[in-house]
């Protein structure tokens, strides 16, 4: 036993220290067992036991040098995050004109995310984005076609948020939707969109069960031009309360105030779609209103609802709803949605499942038609519309998305009905 340690040290000092290569170490045995100082037998278990050491001095090197590399690695290195995601979409789309006439158009999709996240110190976090598209804030998608021809890449966000205190953030930059507000549905801001400006974000624990939330702040919405001084501008006030009632229901609610100064007159956006009044052409009419919109909006959330019937896999069920209105004008100014959904919490594995229903109908100038979810009727305002969708998942981090949208317009006396399919496979890493 004494022979075969010290060979075994022996071997490995030689094998680590030399880098050589096992066919040398057999061949050293071999010369052990021909001289008769070892046999086969004892050769053998020496050339296992060679490996497992060099291989176990090699894993420490290995832990060694990651150690050392993580110690002398900057703090905000040490604390930055990566994330992204990938979908492909097959769209559909069916739409009735006014004199009748049917267009079918049928899209294939890609959507391309890539995000950082870098905890600079304790209290300052900073972020930045890209993502596939063409600068439409309301969308990252981009089609195929053009011939192969290559697709851009553009700047999703770019922002930093200061905590100095537990209670208040300080966000500014090109933001992410959720730092600047909160909504139930996306009657008024496409999820898409990241707002530009500064917000600051105030919380209150109330009581062991209640949280109060108010995020406020300046939004820019477009810059000042030679022909159109005074660039639009943006003011938002959202107070809101979340508050858990027991261990299965909780409320959540707020009353946000998004008004926009400074649009009347103005050139409208050339990614609106031109159904505000005096909008009538994207990027080169100008606006008739400003819009100064009040939206409060309501999520109860209750946890296995189901449970008592035996349907204990549905884990929730959220009843949502909102409502708008533009206290800048009197007609057509309001707008409403109401929806559910339900399903599993995360889909994690195969065979987990969501669904949501929304109905929506928006006022021809209820809210400024840049913002609202682009798939309803192309984002347009003075509409009506039903939305369903499901995902169901294929495993961790995939899962397949059906969207479909049935929507019409209430301006005016036509209705020119539009039905959108989406059929997506999504991938997160």
């Amino acid at each position: 036993m004494r022979k075969r340690n010290f060979f075994v040290s022996f071997l490995a000092l030689i094998f680590i220290s030399k880098v050589a290569f096992a066919n040398e170490v057999d061949v050293l045995l071999q010369k052990l067992v021909e001289k008769g100082i070892l046999n086969a037998s004892e050769a053998q278990e020496i050339r296992t036991e060679t490996n497992e050491e060099v291989a176990k001095v090699e894993a420490q090197k290995v832990e060694d040098y990651k150690k050392l590399a993580k110690d002398n690695m900057p703090d905000w290195v040490k604390n930055t995050k990566f994330k992204g995601d990938f979908r492909l979409r097959y769209q559909y789309k069916h739409e009735k004109a006014d004199n009748n006439f049917a267009k079918d158009t049928n899209l294939g999709r890609i959507r391309l995310r890539l995000g950082l996240e870098s905890k600079v110190n304790d209290k300052l976090l900073a972020a930045v984005g890209i993502a596939s598209g063409s600068g439409d804030p309301r969308s990252t998608n981009i089609s195929f076609g053009g011939y192969n021809s290559k697709k851009t890449v553009v700047l999703d966000y770019a922002y930093a948020k200061y905590s100095p205190l537990s209670w208040l953030n300080l966000v500014g930059g090109k933001m992410g939707l959720g730092d600047v507000l909160w909504e139930p549905t996306d009657l008024v801001w496409d999820t898409d969109i990241t707002p530009e400006g500064g917000i600051a974000q105030f919380n209150a624990q109330l009581s062991p069960n209640a949280t109060f939330f108010l995020n406020t702040g300046v939004l820019v919405l477009d810059s000042d031009t030679s022909t159109d001084a005074d660039g639009p501008m943006g003011v938002i006030i959202g107070p809101g309360i979340d508050y858990k009632v027991n261990d299965k229901v909780s409320v959540k609610a707020a009353v946000t105030y998004d008004g926009f100064i400074n649009t009347k007159g103005h050139t409208s956006s050339s990614y609106s779609s031109h159904t505000n009044t005096g909008n009538t052409t994207a990027g080169s009419s100008s606006y008739s209103y400003d819009y100064k919109m009040l939206n409060p909006g309501l999520e109860l959330t209750v946890k296995k609802p189901f449970e008592a019937l035996g349907l204990g896999a549905v884990d929730f069920l959220k009843l949502e709803g909102e409502y708008v209105k533009n206290l800048a004008v009197s007609d057509f100014a309001t707008g409403f949605s109401a929806g559910f959904k339900l399903g599993k919490d995360k889909l994690a594995k195969w065979g987990d499942w969501q669904f949501k229903y929304v109905y929506a109908m928006l006022g021809r100038d209820a809210v400024l038609d840049v913002l609202p979810d682009s798939d309803r009727y192309g984002g347009a305002t003075g509409i009506r519309s039903h939305e369903g969708e499901l995902s169901f998942g294929l495993g961790k981090n995939t899962f397949l998305g059906l969207d479909v949208y049935r929507s019409w317009s209430i301006i005016g006396p036509r209705e020119a009905p539009e039905t959108l399919v989406q059929v997506d496979w999504n991938i997160k890493f």
